[in-house]
C-alpha cells in the first residue's frame, strides 16, 4: 500500500464514521428522566396514603424474626 491508496483509504472511511456522540447530554436527559419519574410518583401516590391510619409494625416484626433467626442459628 503506497501512499496514494492510504489516502484514498482514509477518504473513503472518513465517511463511514459516525458522528462524535454528546456523552454530557445522554447524561442530562437521564437524570431529568429520572427527576421527572420520581417527581411523578410521589404526585401520583401522594393520595393513596391516609394519616387517619396508624403505622404499621411490619419493620419491627420482620427485625424481630431476623434477629430470632440469627441468634438461633449462631448457637
Amino acid at each position: 500500500m503506497n501512499r496514494r491508496d492510504q489516502e484514498l483509504l482514509n477518504r473513503q472511511m472518513g465517511r463511514l464514521q459516525p458522528p462524535s456522540r454528546r456523552d454530557g447530554m445522554i447524561v442530562l436527559v437521564l437524570v431529568a428522566a429520572f427527576l421527572s419519574g420520581m417527581t411523578a410518583g410521589s404526585i401520583f401516590s401522594f393520595g393513596t396514603h391516609s394519616p387517619a391510619q396508624p403505622p404499621s409494625d411490619d419493620g419491627k416484626t420482620a427485625l424481630a424474626f431476623f434477629l430470632n433467626g440469627a441468634q438461633k442459628a449462631t448457637r
